[in-house]
């Protein structure tokens, strides 16, 4: 699995940025003889993502010691990039936009992320039974009871009631304490494991692959929703925020690399965080 590092000094990059007015993204700032303001550093940041996206996908494919990616974790990708662009969708939005409606029908942002963290924590129970069951040869065409639920959702009744009345910061962080989760249990899942079934509401018994792939396609829907709000409250985006959404883009790209089942540090991203941080507190004495 990836390791936090270097998702850490992104988000640190966006957080010192998104509030940068499109004016003074002008400021100078100076790299490697390159004299194009601060809103290089975007780019120039965006170039290293991308550079080591190439280089971890190559040493995968080639190198004999590392094994190359599954179906399995491919999808798991294809979700983080959802996650992640989720995220950067979200990123500096305040309390009061987050539970802003437009109007009485709508929902507000708060409620959205509840339903998109309700849907991947449904869906990793649907997926974890599935498994077990066929795992252990022991698989009906039946959904999961309910006396299996507290374990399978890893929550009571209550306490998933309780979550989906929680605050938005309390929301963001358990999901951001699920989605890795998710990504490492999963990542084990074998070619043969996809087309197996598994069952949910729906009559049709639905294979695990396409369980995998709901997760990113639940999550795009609704992301959109989010960003349909957001304009309709009166939160447009900015240039800088537009260049986060891209950056969160192209992490998503290195991190869907290094998915896999076993902890291991990669100490590439490592140090391009180390390169991301040390960027940081250079920009911040010059915009702040």
């Amino acid at each position: 699995m990836f390791n936090p590092e270097l998702t850490n000094a992104i988000e640190k990059f966006a957080s010192l940025m998104i509030k940068v007015p499109d004016s003074d993204l002008d400021l100078p700032w100076h790299w490697k003889g390159h004299d194009e303001g601060v809103r290089f550093a975007f780019f120039v940041t965006l170039l290293e993502l991308r550079q080591l996206a190439v280089k971890l996908t190559t040493l995968r494919s080639t190198t004999i010691k590392s094994s190359p990616r599954t179906p399995a974790q491919y999808i798991l990708a294809q979700y983080h990039s959802a996650f992640m662009d989720l995220q950067a969708s979200l990123a500096g939005l305040s309390l009061e936009q987050a539970t802003k409606a437009p109007d009485k029908k709508e929902w507000p942002v708060r409620t959205i992320v509840a339903h998109m963290l309700g849907g991947d924590i449904g869906f990793s129970a649907v997926i974890r039974y599935a498994l077990e069951n066929h795992r252990s040869g022991t698989w009906l065409p039946n959904p999961i009871p309910k006396k299996e639920h507290p374990r399978l959702y890893e929550l009571s009744e209550k306490e998933y009631d309780s979550l989906m009345k929680a605050s938005f910061p309390r929301l963001l962080a358990y999901h951001r304490k699920l989605h890795p989760k998710i990504l490492r249990e999963f990542a084990s899942i074998t070619k043969e494991e996809l087309g197996l079934p598994a069952a949910f509401w729906e009559e049709t018994r639905f294979h695990i692959g396409y369980r995998l792939h709901r997760f990113e396609a639940h999550m795009r829907q609704h992301t959109i929703q989010v960003d349909k709000t957001l304009v309709s409250i009166g939160c447009e985006l900015n240039e800088a925020k537009r260049l986060i959404r891209i950056l969160y883009s192209a992490l998503a790209d290195v991190n869907g690399v290094l998915i896999t089942p076993e902890d291991k540090k990669n100490q590439e991203s490592i140090e391009l965080a180390r390169t991301i941080e040390s960027r940081v507190k250079e920009l911040s004495k010059i915009i702040h």
